[in-house]
């Protein structure tokens, strides 16, 4: 799966709250979605969509009891009966990808905080055919903020592992590279030693949070995940963690990066 094109302007902003620094320091932002054409997706599969950073809530006026859901939350419902038929997509036989990072604490008076994203993936996973992705760095899935969550079969949690998903072969490495003391961290050898593990087998997708710079765009991530990638070759990867400016990047030997940092896009042909 090759991505041909991805128009810069969105499909649709969905407004929702951001936190700030302190009480009542939140304010409204908008959430892009792009529209994006890829040469063919798998039979079946007539739309994927692919989102990270997803990191506020829904605004009070939109909240069915007045208490703002996570961002991840209230936006797959909106994605299957407004958005994706508002630009004559079906929505049946859609996939997601999601690459961490899905949390908001409530009082939205503090960024970076880390929590419970369940609720997220089941709300795609209520609206789509299957979800496949990976944790971000502040995400638990319950208690224990190591825990790996339990979920229905048709939702794919992923880290250092793989999947077959109506026949895309997809690898997963959630966390980012850091201080493997903290959850969802690894060092770099750690990191470098898992993503090649995965990537001995041929793999379609390669769905991360961290992921790999991009020198000549100038856009941040890691080298060395980018040395490890452009040697074992994913066909597409798709990341979060680091915003970009522009969503997607080549690299070397033709690695395609997908960067859904606080952007959605959706794929289809």
């Amino acid at each position: 799966m090759r991505i041909l094109s991805i128009d810069p302007d969105p499909i649709a902003e969905i407004p929702f709250l951001n936190a700030g620094r302190g009480p009542g320091g939140f304010y409204e932002d908008r959430l892009p979605i792009l529209d994006a054409v890829v040469d063919r997706l798998p039979d079946g599969v007539s739309v994927i969509i692919a989102a990270a950073d997803l990191q506020g809530r829904e605004r009070f006026q939109d909240s069915p009891n007045g208490v703002p859901r996570l961002l991840g939350e209230a936006l797959p419902s909106r994605l299957a009966t407004e958005i994706l038929p508002g630009v004559g997509l079906d929505t049946g036989g859609v996939g997601v990808f999601l690459a961490g990072d899905l949390y908001t604490v409530p009082a939205l008076d503090r960024r970076g905080g880390s929590g419970d994203v369940r609720a997220v993936w089941e709300a795609f996973g209520d609206e789509f055919s299957w979800v496949v992705g990976v944790a971000g760095n502040h995400d638990t899935f319950g208690a224990d903020p190591n825990a790996p969550p339990r979920f229905p079969r048709h939702l794919h949690y992923l880290d250092n592992d793989r999947a077959n998903i109506d026949g895309l072969k997809i690898a997963g490495l959630g966390g980012i590279i850091g201080n493997p003391r903290r959850p969802r961290r690894r060092s770099d050898e750690q990191y470098t030693e898992c993503l090649e593990a995965l990537l001995r087998h041929r793999t379609d997708i390669l769905i991360t949070h961290d992921g790999p710079n991009d020198p000549i765009g100038g856009h941040h991530g890691s080298p060395l995940i980018r040395e490890v990638v452009e040697r074992l070759r994913p066909s597409l990867i798709v990341r979060g963690h680091a915003h970009w400016k522009q969503p997607l990047a080549r690299l070397s030997g033709g690695v395609q990066v997908l960067n859904v940092d606080a952007r959605v896009v959706v794929l289809h042909e």
